[in-house]
């Protein structure tokens, strides 16, 4: 039995041919290395592009089937002609078999990417314009109020008075109906015209029924009369609402209708009491009330009205509180805490809280007012009445400072309270110029502060400086009305300021290090100003060293250099300022405290090996030179065996430990010393000693010339790789 021939392979991508054995063959024509797989991979994509070629085709027709409007692309051909029969002679012969590989399962294609939806545009804003119809109505309802004016005007004396009242009656009742008729209609416009026309003709019939005593209406007051009438009004108002909903005017008039009635009512003689104030406040009241049952559009006016009313009240409550009738401030007093109570209870409740702002911003507003109406009441007592203001203000403030981090709202009204009563104590304090009890209250500030830094991390930066500027103040303040000595206050504010560096160093890398330095640094200053005013140096440079000798300690702690540079340069000016107080003139006075400074703030550069110029240069130059140029100017023994004997030992020690400022400025201090010692006494030697010993030194020098410089340049090479 023969063996079974192996079908062909798939045919090499280059030049066609089968490929046949392992996919790593090479193919036998063109060379190709991996024929078989390469073969295999190509005919894999090309079967992958035909269904999805045919893939392609089905969807189009399925979309071109589902489109009901959409013609066929190609029209039907005739048929394909039948090519003809082949004799079985010429028939060519059948092909191989060619090897295919298996074919790909379809890949469903991805769905479509999501996309947001689009929104539309906002539709555009049009300028709201008069209609020709509102333009005829309008004048038509004013051409109707001025006919009835000129009616009662004019005919008034020439008809009846029974016959006229049932005229304008007639009239107006007819407006109104209409305007009911209109509404009913749909007619907007025309209902809101005759609406007007009606509100119009019934101020008119009111109004002259008054001014023409009609059936003695002339006997009643005017301010009666007119609040009747307002009522009157407001009444056919809403009483016309109810039979019309539609109708803006009727609620808008019935309620500007009611604002003037309580205040007409009202005797004139108690408007400006505490009772007109609480009828003020009780309108505003109402208003804010009756925001809730109005129609949208009203309820903004009896919102505005409301805000209007209350800033009336207010004003005026918190004049009566500030004057001299103490029954009166009391009174006024009593009535805008009653108002602020009221406000935080009406802010509260769910239906007009929309009609409000939040209830902290009720609360402390409410207690501000209150706070500023309590002061001014304060004021009647005479004497003591800031003091208590100002006490009760801080103590407000200590209970805000306790309890807001708990209770926001209670802690708003306490410190808008606190604040207004605190400041109009004060600024009651200071027009009388009374500075003792202001500066005992400057001093009870502390506390506050104090308990906000402890309760209140987010301001605990800002009531730490507070409270320790606060005890500053009271010492000015104390000092201003010589109250204190000066170097007293002087000493005291050195101990604040102490304090302050020593709050800087326990809270160091917190929020509130660097308040308290800063209100350190001014109480320092303010120190040294104070005791500097009356000439007491000494005290001026003790105080000065305290501040600075807290200010190096904070500087220790806290790894500021410069806050440490600043507190050297403070406690050498508390020493030049003391030492020139008692009225020292030695020069080293002065020098050696500030080189000392000076080597004390290059200390960390010592320790760090720095070079000698940026570490130890700056105070060798200001201890040694000063007093080098004095030796010369002004000989002194003691001063020049001790300007000598330094300059030696720095000059030997930088020698030694290789430092540089110390060796040039000692050796330059040395030479400046002899040539200016010994220059003076050149003129005095004999010519012929001067010419002889130059030229000794000439032969010298030309004939160890070559030698001579070689040693200088080591010298200099010497000198330079000092540090």
């Amino acid at each position: 039995m023969l063996p079974r021939p192996r079908p062909p392979g798939p045919p090499c991508p280059v030049c066609l041919t089968p490929v046949t054995g392992a996919p790593g063959v090479v193919c036998p024509v063109c060379g190709l290395p991996a024929a078989g797989q390469a073969a295999t991979v190509v005919a894999r994509i090309g079967a992958t592009l035909h269904e999805l070629a045919r893939d392609q085709d089905a969807l189009l027709a399925t979309l071109r089937a589902a489109a009901p409007g959409a013609a066929p692309l190609t029209a039907p051909g005739p048929p394909a002609a039948t090519p003809p029969a082949v004799p079985a002679d010429r028939a060519p012969p059948q092909a191989r078999p060619v090897w295919a590989p298996p074919t790909a399962p379809p890949v469903a294609a991805p769905p479509p990417p999501w996309t947001p939806p689009v929104a539309a545009p906002p539709p555009r804003s049009h300028r709201r314009r008069l209609s020709p119809q509102q333009v005829l109505l309008g004048l038509g309802a004013l051409l109707v109020v001025a006919g009835a004016l000129a009616f009662v005007a004019v005919a008034w004396t020439r008809l009846g008075v029974t016959f006229q009242a049932l005229v304008m009656l007639v009239v107006t009742a007819a407006a109104c109906a209409a305007s009911a008729w209109a509404a009913r209609r749909g007619l907007r416009a025309t209902e809101e015209a005759l609406v007007a026309a009606g509100a119009a003709l019934l101020a008119v019939d009111l109004g002259a029924a008054h001014a023409l005593g009609l059936l003695g209406a002339d006997a009643v007051p005017l301010r009666l009369w007119t609040a009747l009438s307002c009522a009157a009004v407001g009444a056919v108002a809403g009483a016309l609402h109810r039979a019309t909903r539609s109708t803006t005017a009727w609620p808008l008039l019935a309620l500007l209708a009611a604002q003037p009635v309580a205040a007409l009512l009202l005797p004139p003689d108690l408007l400006g009491s505490p009772v007109g104030v609480a009828v003020v406040l009780g309108v505003a009241a109402a208003d804010l009330a009756a925001t809730a049952a109005l129609r949208p559009g009203v309820d903004r006016v009896a919102q505005a009205l409301a805000a209007v009313w209350a800033a009336v009240g207010v004003l005026g409550g918190l004049v009566l509180a500030a004057g001299d009738d103490a029954a009166e401030s009391w009174g006024a007093n009593a009535v805008l805490v009653a108002a602020g109570i009221a406000a935080t209870v009406l802010g509260r409740q769910p239906r007009p809280v929309r009609r409000l702002p939040s209830t902290g911003v009720v609360v402390a507003t409410a207690s501000g007012v209150a706070g500023l109406a309590l002061a001014g009441s304060l004021r009647t007592l005479g004497t003591p009445g800031p003091v208590v203001a100002g006490a009760l203000g801080l103590a407000a403030l200590t209970g805000a400072a306790a309890v807001l981090a708990r209770t926001r709202t209670t802690g708003a009204g306490l410190l808008a309270a606190g604040t207004a009563l605190t400041a109009t104590g004060c600024l009651l304090l200071i027009d009388a110029e009374r500075w003792r009890p202001l500066a005992l209250l400057a001093l009870a500030a502390a506390v506050p502060a104090a308990t906000a830094a402890l309760r209140l991390p987010a301001v605990r930066a800002q009531a730490t400086g507070a409270a320790l500027l606060a005890p500053a103040v009271a010492v000015l303040l104390a000092r201003g009305d010589r109250w204190l000595p000066a170097v007293s206050a002087g000493m005291l504010l050195a101990l604040v300021g102490a304090v302050g560096f020593a709050v800087g160093a326990l809270r160091s890398g917190r929020p509130e290090e660097g308040a308290a330095p800063a209100a350190g640094s001014l109480a320092g200053l303010a120190a040294a100003a104070t005791s500097g005013d009356v000439g007491a140096w000494g005290q001026v440079g003790l105080q000065l060293a305290v501040v600075g000798a807290a200010a190096g300690c904070y500087a220790l702690v806290s790894g500021r250099r410069w806050v440490g540079a600043l507190a050297v340069a403070d406690l050498i000016g508390a020493s030049w300022v003391a030492i020139a107080g008692v009225g020292v003139q030695t020069p080293e006075a002065y020098t050696l405290p500030a080189a000392a400074g000076l080597l004390l703030v290059a200390v960390p550069r010592l320790r760090a090996g720095a070079r000698s110029w940026s570490a130890e240069g700056a105070a060798v130059a200001v201890g040694l030179l000063p007093s080098a140029f004095v030796v010369v100017a002004e000989p002194s023994a003691l001063r020049l065996v001790l300007v000598v004997a330094t300059a030696a030992v720095l000059t030997a020690g930088g020698a030694l430990h290789h430092r540089q400022a110390p060796f040039v400025l000692g050796a330059a201090a040395l030479a400046f010393v002899v040539v200016g010692r010994l220059g003076p006494y050149a003129p005095l030697l004999p010519r012929w000693v001067v010419l002889a010993t130059a030229g000794l030194l000439l032969l010298v020098v030309g004939a160890t010339y070559e030698r001579r410089r070689q040693q200088a340049r080591e010298a200099v090479a010497w000198v330079a790789q000092m540090s």
